[in-house]
């Protein structure tokens, strides 16, 4: 496997830029996911058998974002119909001249969660696979990844997991991050069977 620890230093610019979206959430309205089926885009159908807590705007746009205790702490992000040719995630306005990494529907469970770590390690932080598998995923062939990320900004060491897969040339992922310490234990069982329910509308 060829996916190693990456530590991307983009300059300051990029830390303020993360620094401004952490406070913007924390300011953000949230709206309440209660429990049973939820559709998220319009095209990803969950359920889920607690209830969540949803920003209005997402982190990021395009995409939805839930939480249990704030974004700073827990995040559990749906990245849903990313087409052949685009970006997984927009580049912050400070990024510019900067190739964002590009979905490209060839690609291979490493490479995609490559793409996704790229994605994280923008501001510097760290991001090392503790395991990847195949795993099934929205009825059919996908992978599970489970990561930790030292967290750049305030260096706090986060764990992850993440369940994705490509449909119809479209990649889809619920990814779920948080503290190694206590939250991550306590949500991760919660996100992950939300992750397994996943299915697809049409």
């Amino acid at each position: 496997m060829n996916i190693k620890k990456t530590q991307a230093g983009l300059g300051r610019g990029v830390l303020v830029a993360l620094l401004a979206v952490f406070l913007a959430a924390c300011a953000a309205k949230l709206t309440k996911v209660e429990t049973g089926e939820v559709v998220i885009k319009e095209r990803l159908m969950v359920k889920t058998d607690s209830a969540w807590n949803q920003f209005d705007e997402g982190l990021v746009s395009k995409v939805p974002t839930w939480t249990k205790e704030g974004v700073t702490i827990d995040s559990l992000s749906f990245f849903v119909g990313i087409k052949d040719g685009e970006v997984l995630l927009p580049l912050a306005s400070s990024d510019k001249g900067i190739a964002p990494p590009i979905f490209k529907a060839t690609m291979q469970p490493e490479e995609l969660v490559s793409l996704y770590q790229s994605v994280l390690t923008r501001d510097g932080s760290t991001f090392v696979v503790k395991r990847i598998e195949p795993a099934d995923f929205l009825g059919g062939k996908g992978f599970r990844v489970e990561f930790v990320l030292t967290r750049k900004l305030d260096d706090v060491r986060l764990q992850g997991l993440a369940y994705g897969a490509v449909k119809a040339g479209q990649f889809h992922m619920i990814s779920f991050v948080a503290p190694r310490l206590r939250f991550f234990d306590q949500y991760a069982p919660q996100a992950e069977a939300i992750a397994k329910s996943a299915r697809l509308r049409g």
